[in-house]
Formats: C-alpha cells, structure tokens, sequence
C-alpha cells in the first residue's frame, strides 16, 4: 500500500491498477477504464493516482492549491529541498 498526507493524516492508497479500480464505486469504473486506457504510460501512475486513488477530500485540497497557485499565490510553495519557489 502506498501512503500519503490528505489535511494533515495519513491516508493508504490502493498499490494497484486493479485495487484501485475495486476501490471505485460502481458508476465511475468504466471513466477509469476509459481514462486509464487512454493515457500514455509515462503518465499512468500520475493519472491513476491524482484522478482515482486520491480520495475525494484530498482531490479537493488539491484542486484549492491549483486555483490559489494560477491566482499567483505561491505561499508554501517548495522546491523538494525546501527552498521557497517564487514567481
């Protein structure tokens, strides 16, 4: 399993193509088979990972860190050393 931070917790992640996919409701298997077919392989994990395995909350923070970033505030912004990223 794979683990990962969502609001400050830990949260396990499906490892898998096929435990994600089991871990989908029902009416949103077939957009991941769709999506996932349809993806290049060098992006398959990304998009397996940011579209499907997320939960839905974590989906969400990330989408408010995107609209924030686009409206040009990179507060908390880092480089992976932890050096701030300014515009």
């Amino acid at each position: 399993m794979l683990t990962t931070m969502v609001r400050g917790r830990p949260v396990r992640l499906p490892n898998t193509l096929a435990e994600i996919r089991a871990a989908l409701p029902e009416e949103r298997r077939g957009e991941f088979d769709q999506v996932i077919g349809d993806t290049p392989l060098e992006l398959v994990r990304m998009v397996a990972i940011m579209e499907f395995a997320l939960p839905e909350d974590a989906q969400r923070e990330d989408a408010e860190i995107v609209a924030r970033i686009d409206s040009g505030d990179w507060t908390g912004v880092t480089f992976e050393d932890g050096t701030p990223v300014v515009p």
